[in-house]
């Protein structure tokens, strides 16, 4: 007859549930991986849709809080500004958007980073002029700061 030691039993305890351990932890990851990505979605979405209902208010005091001093823009013309520069326009503009509408929102986050890549949508009267602009695919960028979340670029790229 064979005695199992106490060594032995351990071992053969501590197999399976070295085998289990891995797989729940994989599970509790996923879930914790979907849970964060949702929270990221839902972040994102209020951070660009801040952006725009600030565009839209036309008030370049309420948007200059919100637009990081390493803000740029960058448009599918081949045009780009600066924050100063894209506040100056802003304030001088006569160009107003009416509304927008946000779609196919997909967001990634690195700490203190967070990056939104969607289509967007707007009503604008420019000079006078009313247009409607096709769906345009765009991608802004926005960082934590002690003062909360502020946008450092935005990119439109609709054909020009």
């Amino acid at each position: 007859m064979r005695r199992t030691t106490p060594l032995l039993l351990a071992l053969a305890l501590a197999v399976p549930l070295a085998a289990a351990v891995p797989a729940q932890a994989a599970q509790a990851t996923e879930r914790a991986t979907a849970e964060q990505q949702a929270a990221n979605l839902k972040l994102g979405t209020q951070l660009v849709d801040r952006f725009w209902s600030l565009i839209v208010a036309g008030d370049v005091d309420d948007l200059r809080p919100f637009l990081s001093p390493a803000f740029q823009v960058q448009r599918a013309n081949g045009s780009g500004q600066n924050r100063n520069q894209y506040l100056a326009a802003f304030a001088d503009s006569t160009t107003v958007v009416s509304d927008f509408a946000l779609s196919k929102l997909r967001v990634t986050r690195a700490g203190g980073v967070l990056v939104a890549r969607y289509v967007s949508q707007t009503t604008q009267m420019i000079s006078g002029t009313e247009y409607a602009t096709a769906p345009a695919p765009r991608i802004a960028t926005f960082v934590q700061t002690p003062t909360g979340w502020r946008m450092t670029s935005n990119a439109n790229f609709n054909a020009p």
